[in-house]
């Protein structure tokens, strides 16, 4: 069969007959292929593999590094540093770009295996008819037309078609989200079907819940559903992140602003006479002050910090700009299964025939062991009645335990759940079937949607035990069971046509309230029982659900606190969605509104942006709709932040702002495509790192303020002392030792001020809002001012008592120093008194005493003064220095009183995400 043909036939199987499919790979079922063909069929199509896409090399990845305009702008004042002679300048410049680069490099280093996280999932070992007998050989030696056989517990090892199918049961939720174990069987499917709803299909990566089966291979490699969801991670770009955003368009600022002071400067001083050689000098070295030396590596210090601090909370941290970007997030997209809820199917309650209701699972009334025959008859049921096992590895727990994990169960999910209710009723299981012998046995089917089993006990009674839709079983049921239990104990009744009415409405709000519902019922005789269809007393209804997870209800109202939308985007039933989401609070002001996939099909561009905009959930999506969802809400204008766990998941967890995978229940394709992986699959993390990731967007913001408004401070220093006619008060290399200084020791203390009390309390800052607004211009031009003044009244008095030269030199460079680290207290909050927690952050003091520690080894060591061309100073000008460090303070002191006061009386004050 020709490529195209093949994958002609592996789009359109689940719509044929399988006799079709058989017919058109060539194939006997009952022999297989010939090794003749498979090597045939191989050497045509490939190996059953996920193709390795060629990632980015590690040079790429290194030079990207160097993308950013800031780095760009310190690579040309390290340049010109270089040509002019300041070759100590250009080497601490290009020393600062590397380690910055290094840094960033060995954190991306991992990005970009999506792709070989499919490979490794997908290998496994498949049972085979080739040359008229069975074989088990590694699936990646499967070809097309191979026909492999199923049993409980097998993982699919390419797409199938179904061939023959008894009492299957598949469990896809790393595929379609699809919660609950789906049925299987030959039967084609119409060409409307969505992918979770191909009944007729088997697809790479999910797993047979329960039941045997027989499959063709329709598609293999990167042509199945699996490898073309791989093929959609490795073309999903990745989008940029605002603080990437925000950091290049400050970077392009300073690039005017470092050449419009360097023109004037040039200007002015050739317009006053002064040669044009010195001139180009001075420029320069007011181009190197206004240039961020430290921006760079310490904003990837600061997220490194966050990084660690996020790891401590289970939030492993990918990609550093990902820490940042959380905090910015507006919209959460998350998947339902295993994320919202636990991804196990638990008995929620028991309605019994006589009225009744019992809660099940983890409820004292199953937990204590009561004597009550009815509750203890449908229970038995349900153990007996029942395909699954416990795995043979594990080790049983006693009653009361609690719920039991998806690992210590084999069989379908609903099953295991009747299990694990019955054990937690003290009731032995094995002990129950070894007394009660299984002699017949009609296993579920879609068809009849019921299953029956025969048992005969070790007094020789016989019991049949039913189990199925409750519509079916009813019909098949004469009486109903009365209350059983001391002097209210009642015999049972004749199931009259009301009462199954009744029942059916029951039946109906149960799964109204998105539980998998099903009857038991029971037959008891001394005799052997050979009427199977008829005479059943019935025993009661079961209900079924995926839970939520305890603390996801808390952290959804913490998101809504914190202006953050929550959208579901599940590939399970709209009712079970729609039922999940009212019980976890996902609503906005009363209203919750949830659509189909298929309401997708045709919505494009602004109406599919709208859509998104005021739907809460979306059920039955495939990855392609979350592709299309999470793309329309970023044209919106959202920062959007999607959670999953799935196969399914991977390419919006790609394509987001920030991707969030869950650690314990996700698969390695969802990790590797994800920025942030919880190590506890807690959702209630995610709320705790956007927390985290606006704590440190706003404490970079407070290190922008103190770095932008100190190099302002110099820039005008420099430049009023040019123009006044004094000597030059710093030298070139002066300037980048106190750049490097004041700005990667302060900024550290920074980097670990405690969040502000209120900070989730506020709605998260606007993706268009840059970082430079005009009111933050404003406060950098005033305290840029403040500080150049107080520099420059004491480099006055400096030159007055000693005179141009190395010692007022000093006094300068000490001042400035000074000034600066009396800022960092004015800008640990734009509005609360530099003074408020001023004991909470110990790094504060410590980075203080380093910065003076290495200025007084500056002047007092005398290689480093050497260099640096300073002298020792006197007690008097050390009294002087520190005084300025208290002069910065007070001014902004009074200046912040003054505001609050006008905002108390206003009535005003706007919360200040930033301005903690």
């Amino acid at each position: 069969m020709k490529t195209e043909s093949l994958k002609e036939l592996a789009r359109d199987a689940h719509l044929l007959d399988s006799e079709i499919v058989v017919m058109r790979l060539g194939v006997v079922v009952d022999s297989g292929l010939t090794g003749q063909e498979v090597a045939r069929r191989r050497e045509l199509h490939g190996w059953n593999r996920m193709e390795t896409v060629q990632g980015r090399p590690a040079w790429r990845i290194f030079l990207a590094q160097f993308s950013s305009l800031v780095v760009g702008l310190l690579g040309v004042a390290a340049f010109i540093a270089w040509v002019t002679g300041g070759r100590v300048e250009s080497l601490a410049i290009l020393a600062v770009l590397m380690i910055n680069s290094l840094v960033g490099f060995l954190t991306e280093w991992q990005a970009g295996r999506a792709l070989e996280a499919l490979r490794r999932q997908a290998k496994s070992v498949a049972r085979v008819r080739r040359e008229g007998s069975e074989q088990a050989i590694d699936a990646e030696e499967l070809v097309a037309g191979d026909i492999v056989v199923l049993n409980p517990g097998d993982r699919i090892p390419a797409d199938l078609r179904v061939v023959e199918a008894i009492s299957l049961r598949m469990e896809e939720s790393a595929l379609t989200g699809e919660s609950r174990a789906v049925s299987k069987s030959v039967t084609a499917v119409s060409a409307e079907s969505l992918l979770a709803e191909r009944h007729s299909m088997l697809y790479l990566g999910t797993a047979v819940a329960a039941g045997r089966a027989i499959g063709i291979v329709t598609a293999t490699g990167m042509e199945t559903e699996l490898g073309r969801i791989g093929k959609l991670v490795a073309e999903t770009t990745d989008e940029a992140t605002p603080l990437k955003v925000r950091l290049d368009e400050l970077g392009r600022n300073l690039v005017y602003l470092v050449l419009g002071i360097g023109v004037t400067v040039v200007f002015t001083g050739w317009w006053r006479g002064e040669s044009l050689l010195l001139m180009l000098e001075t420029g320069i070295s007011l181009a190197v002050a206004a240039v961020p030396e430290g921006l760079p590596a310490v904003t990837t210090l600061i997220l490194a910090l966050g990084v660690l601090r996020m790891a401590r909370a289970n939030a492993i941290v990918r990609h550093l700009p990902a820490v940042e970007t959380l905090g910015s997030a507006t919209v959460i997209c998350t998947d339902k299964t295993g994320t919202l809820t636990e991804n196990r199917m638990v008995v929620r309650e028991y309605r019994l025939a006589d009225g009744r209701v019992i809660s099940g699972d983890n409820s004292e009334a199953m937990r204590v062991v009561a004597p009550d025959p009815l509750l203890q008859s449908v229970v038995e049921t349900g153990v007996l009645c029942n395909e699954a096992s416990i795995s043979s590895g594990s080790v049983p727990r006693p009653a009361g335990a609690g719920s039991g994990s998806p690992s210590e169960w084999i069989g379908d999910p609903t099953e295991t759940a009747l299990l694990e209710v019955a054990r937690q009723r003290g009731i032995d299981i094995a002990a129950l079937r070894a007394s009660n012998k299984k002699i017949v046995e009609e296993p579920f089917d879609t068809t009849t949607r019921r299953m029956i089993t025969v048992h005969r006990s070790v007094a020789g009674d016989y019991r049949a035990c039913l189990k199925g839709a409750p519509s079916v079983v009813l019909a098949m049921c004469s009486k109903a069971a009365g209350n059983r239990t001391g002097i209210e104990a009642a015999a049972d009744l004749p199931l009259s046509e009301s009462t199954r009415q009744e029942l059916l409405v029951e039946n109906d709000e149960m799964a109204a309230g998105a539980l998998r519902v099903l009857a038991l019922a029971e037959k008891r005789s001394a005799d052997v029982i050979s009427d199977l269809e008829t005479g059943y007393t019935f025993l009661g209804m079961v209900g079924l659900l995926d839970p939520p997870r305890r603390e996801a209800a808390a952290a959804i109202r913490d998101a809504y606190a914190a202006g953050i939308r929550v959208v579901m985007l599940t590939g399970d039933q709209i009712n079970t969605a729609r039922a999940i989401a009212r019980e976890l609070g996902i609503e906005e002001n009363g209203r919750l509104e949830a659509r189909h996939a298929r309401d997708l099909q045709n919505v494009t561009g602004d109406d599919l942006a709208r859509l998104a905009g005021s739907v809460q959930v979306f059920a039955r999506v495939s990855p392609e709709d979350k592709l299309r969802i999470v793309e329309a809400l970023q044209q919106s204008g959202e920062v959007v932040a999607v959670t999953g766990d799935g196969v399914n998941d991977a390419p919006a967890l790609k394509r987001a702002d920030i991707g969030v995978a869950m650690g314990q229940r996700g698969t390695e394709t969802a990790k590797e495509a994800a920025d942030i992986v919880l190590t506890d699959d807690n959702f209630a993390t995610i709320i705790r790192a956007v927390e985290g990731g606006r704590t440190i967007y706003a404490n970079i913001i407070k290190f922008v303020q103190l770095m932008l408004s100190e190099n302002l401070a110099e820039v005008i220093f420099i430049f009023a002392s040019i123009l006044i006619g004094w000597p030059l008060p710093l030298l070139p290399l002066q300037i980048l030792w106190v750049n490097l200084l004041t700005d990667i020791f302060p900024a550290l203390a920074l980097a670990v001020e405690p969040p502000s009390p209120d900070i989730m309390k506020n709605p998260p800052r606007s993706a268009r809002e840059s970082m430079l607004s005009s009111r933050f211009f404003v406060l950098i031009f005033w305290q840029g001012a403040m500080l150049a003044l107080i520099c420059l009244a004491i480099y006055d008095w400096a030159l007055r008592t000693y005179g141009p030269g190395e010692h007022a030199r000093t006094i300068a460079l000490f001042t400035l120093i000074g000034v600066q680290i009396g800022h960092l207290f004015n800008c640990r909050s734009r509005t609360r008194s530099a003074f408020d927690g001023i004991f909470r952050n110990r790094y504060l003091w410590l980075s203080i005493l380093m910065v003076l520690g290495l200025q007084i080894t500056a002047i007092y060591l005398r290689p480093l003064a050497s260099v640096l061309q300073t002298v020792r100073i006197e007690l008097i000008d050390l009294a002087v220095v520190l005084g300025s460090i208290f002069i910065p303070i007070v001014i902004v002191e009074v200046v912040k009183m003054f505001g609050r006061i006008r905002k108390l009386k206003s009535g005003s004050g706007r919360p200040e995400l930033k301005q903690q």
